[in-house]
């Protein structure tokens, strides 16, 4: 508890786990589902670690600089971008994910860069 304000724990996506750092961004089943799709739509097929692994992962992956791998890096990007965006909007407006216009988003997204 800071400043006095008590906030639910429990995650706005899956609701079935506490809402830390790791799980809001890679564990949720929810964000799961999200980034291994993504994942594919760039051509990757694999698993999701945590936060640190990822982040080494998509270090070395920007070190490439490639044009692909720069829309990999740009990708995450937007993927923890919208990933908080839309915790917060569940947290303090309500309502729903549909992982189908998340991911249409972000492929709009990429594709105007």
């Amino acid at each position: 508890m800071k400043f006095g304000i008590q906030a639910p724990q429990q995650c706005v996506l899956c609701k079935q786990m506490d809402e830390t750092f790791d799980h809001l961004f890679f564990d949720c089943s929810w964000i799961k589902a999200l980034w291994l799709r993504l994942l594919r739509w760039l051509g990757y097929d694999r698993n999701v670690s945590d936060w640190q692994n990822e982040i080494n992962w998509i270090s070395m992956v920007a070190k490439l600089r490639s044009g692909h791998c720069m829309i990999v890096a740009c990708a995450f990007g937007m993927m923890v971008h919208t990933i908080w965006r839309e915790r917060n909007r569940l947290r303090f407006q309500g309502g729903t994910v549909i992982v189908n216009n998340i991911c249409k988003e972000i492929a709009i997204h990429i594709h105007t860069k």
